[in-house]
């Protein structure tokens, strides 16, 4: 007997099963508190407060990367 025959899925909680596409729950906007009604399970904020997020955060990795280049062109020596 290998020991990959024998397995503890058994004692492991059962998942909750997949919600169906079809159905619409509401939920309350995590940043402004709105409520809204949406399919995903996932979604955490509104359409107009997740565009907001999604600008901030592109602009913080826009950030990010101009100083990693910034780095990188200073340990070369700066430009050619």
């Amino acid at each position: 007997m290998r020991s990959a025959d024998f397995h503890y899925s058994h004692l492991m909680p059962r998942k909750p099963g997949v919600m169906p596409l079809d159905t619409e729950r509401t939920k309350s906007c995590r940043r402004c508190g709105a409520e809204f009604v949406t399919r995903s399970a996932a979604k955490k904020r509104c359409d107009a407060c997740q565009a907001i997020v999604d600008v901030n955060t592109q602009k913080k990795a826009n950030e990010r990367l101009r100083a990693r280049r910034a780095a990188e062109r200073a340990k070369k020596g700066g430009r050619p």
